[in-house]
This record gives structure tokens, C-alpha cells and sequence, in this order.
């Protein structure tokens, strides 16, 4: 959403404008402090839970001058379980930011006719899936499951190897014993005599 300045009435010829017309947030003659101030206003608790009340489905990200750019540009990110209800949401919160925006120069006495406006620049008409947070746990189940799979049939495979040397070396083991001054040589079972 870009953040737009309002029209400047053309200066009376006394010089003097009239207060009317005067914008309190104009005056600063940068319009990305008015963008941050609408994503801190909307990141507040009160507001999440006024907007959920509203009809607030999913989740929002909101920020304001992203990539070391200073201006009046707001990013707005709905997440939600479908792509309608993401769309919906998206449409919410942004009706929330013109209220919000609204009610903050009518608090200053600004005469609406001068007030600073928003833009949508990229509407919400379209939406992408993303994974839910049950399929977020259903994909970590089944990785956890997966490397338990794994490790078990790991596990499995080196105790099965330490038993068949146990049981190779008792049947080897015996028939070491020689009479005296002889020597006999052990041979694996597998490997012939």
C-alpha cells in the first residue's frame, strides 16, 4: 500500500493557511514515519484481537519500508487456511489501515478534504497456498518417524553383527586347546579346514 500526501490547497493570498487545512502529519514532510506508525498501531495486541473479533481468520504480517527503503510503502502478508480466506483477510486489515489512518487525522481536527490517503498498489486477488501448521507437524512426525525407521534398522543391523561374532568366536574358542608343545591354528567355520 503506498501512503499518499494529501492536495495542498494554493496559499491564500495573506500567506496564512488555514488551520483546517493543516495536517499535523504532513508537517514533517515525510510520509514513512506515518507508515511506521500504522504498522506499530497494527501490530498491537488489542488490534489483532479487535480485527479477530471482525472476522480475523488467519495470520498478518505488516511492515513498512523494507529493504533499506525509507518511504511511504506498507507490505501487508495474509496467511490463512484457504486462499479465499486469505484474501478476505488481507481485504480486512487493509479496510483496518484506511480506518486507522482516518481516525488518526480526524484525532488532529484535520479537515478530511486534506487528509493523507492510501493506495493499493498490488491487490489481493490472488493468493498462494502455503503449509498449514498441521501439515507442518504431520511433515515433522514424519521426518522424526523416518529417522527412527532409520536408526532402529541401523541399531538392528550392529547388534545382529556383535551376536554372530559372540557365536563365532564360542564355536572357534574350543578347539584352541592343544596337548602340550602343539600348536593349532583357529579356523573360521565358513572358510573350510
Amino acid at each position: 500500500m503506498l501512503v499518499n500526501p494529501p492536495v495542498v490547497p494554493a496559499a491564500p493570498p495573506n500567506g496564512e493557511v488555514p488551520a483546517a487545512s493543516q495536517n499535523a502529519y504532513v508537517q514533517f514532510r515525510d510520509l514513512s514515519f506515518v507508515a511506521d506508525i500504522l504498522v506499530r498501531i497494527l501490530k498491537s495486541e488489542g488490534l489483532i484481537n479487535s480485527l479477530k473479533a471482525k472476522g480475523l481468520v488467519g495470520t498478518f504480517e505488516i511492515a513498512a519500508n523494507r529493504d533499506f527503503y525509507r518511504g511511504p510503502i506498507l507490505d501487508l502478508a495474509c496467511e490463512s487456511s484457504s486462499a479465499a480466506t486469505a484474501i478476505t483477510d488481507t481485504n480486512l486489515v487493509i479496510g483496518e489501515i484506511e480506518a486507522r489512518l482516518s481516525a488518526l487525522q480526524s484525532k488532529e481536527a484535520t479537515d478530511r478534504r486534506y487528509f493523507i490517503t492510501t493506495r493499493t498498489i498490488v491487490g489481493p486477488d490472488r493468493a498462494t497456498t502455503v503449509l498449514t501448521n498441521f501439515a507442518r507437524i504431520l511433515l515433522a512426525v514424519g521426518g522424526v518417524g523416518l529417522g527412527l525407521t532409520v536408526g532402529s534398522g541401523l541399531l538392528a543391523e550392529v547388534l545382529e553383527r556383535r551376536r554372530t561374532l559372540r557365536h563365532d568366536v564360542s564355536v572357534i574358542a574350543p578347539s584352541t586347546t592343544a596337548p602340550a608343545g602343539q600348536h593349532v591354528i583357529p579356523r573360521h567355520p565358513t572358510h573350510g579346514q
